[in-house]
């Protein structure tokens, strides 16, 4: 069977952004004691939406199906004929041992596709453009799934970048709602998923 559009994984991401961009438009009513929990939930809930939608979407293009506005993918092989079949090809194709696939980071995503979509395809190049942003978000994410010293390092990188300095005191959740940035970081990463899975999908 051959996948649907590209357009079904986007409008399931627009749907569920919708639901964050409510839940986001809420925090500052909440109780504050909670409000650095709820913005670090949706954060992973929206990055974690976010990969799923990139992947649906590559996984179709694998399949030879056009973006949302008609132009055809450039593929390396033929396309395969279910996403199941994508997932392979993009997990066994010209490789020396099984790869599994993975959406966190601009490079995971070009080391994932590159044996099946050419490098100058407009997908990997969407991607491309917003390397720092998805590195970022990754680095946010993980640092509250994982309470340990690797992603207290790459979070550290993050705060760097935006206070100036690695500062113990700012947690996730902190930075996420932080009156410091006119819009708070977590509605700009919100924006940034939308802005990106509407360019790779082509809609």
């Amino acid at each position: 069977m051959v996948a649907p559009s590209v357009h079904v994984p986007y409008r399931e991401f627009v749907d569920r952004s919708a639901k964050h961009d409510v839940i986001i438009k809420a925090i500052p009513g909440v109780e504050p004691r909670l409000q650095r929990l709820l913005a670090e939930l949706t954060m992973m809930r929206l990055f974690d939406d976010f990969q799923e939608a990139i992947a649906g979407i590559a996984l179709r293009l694998a399949c030879g199906r056009p973006y949302g506005d008609g132009v055809m993918p450039v593929l390396l092989t033929s396309p395969a004929r279910s996403t199941a079949g994508a997932r392979t090809l993009f997990e066994t194709h010209n490789r020396r041992k099984h790869q599994y696939c993975k959406w966190s980071k601009a490079s995971y995503i070009r080391e994932t596709t590159r044996e099946v979509l050419d490098e100058r395809d407009r997908f990997y190049t969407a991607c491309l453009k917003q390397s720092l942003a998805i590195s970022e978000m990754q680095a946010v994410r993980n640092r509250i799934a994982h309470r340990n010293a690797k992603s207290r390092k790459a979070f550290d990188v993050v705060l760097r970048r935006h206070y100036g300095a690695s500062v113990n005191a700012v947690t996730p959740g902190l930075f996420l709602i932080s009156p410091r940035f006119t819009n708070t970081q977590l509605e700009r990463y919100l924006t940034t998923c939308r802005v990106l899975t509407k360019e790779c999908s082509g809609s």
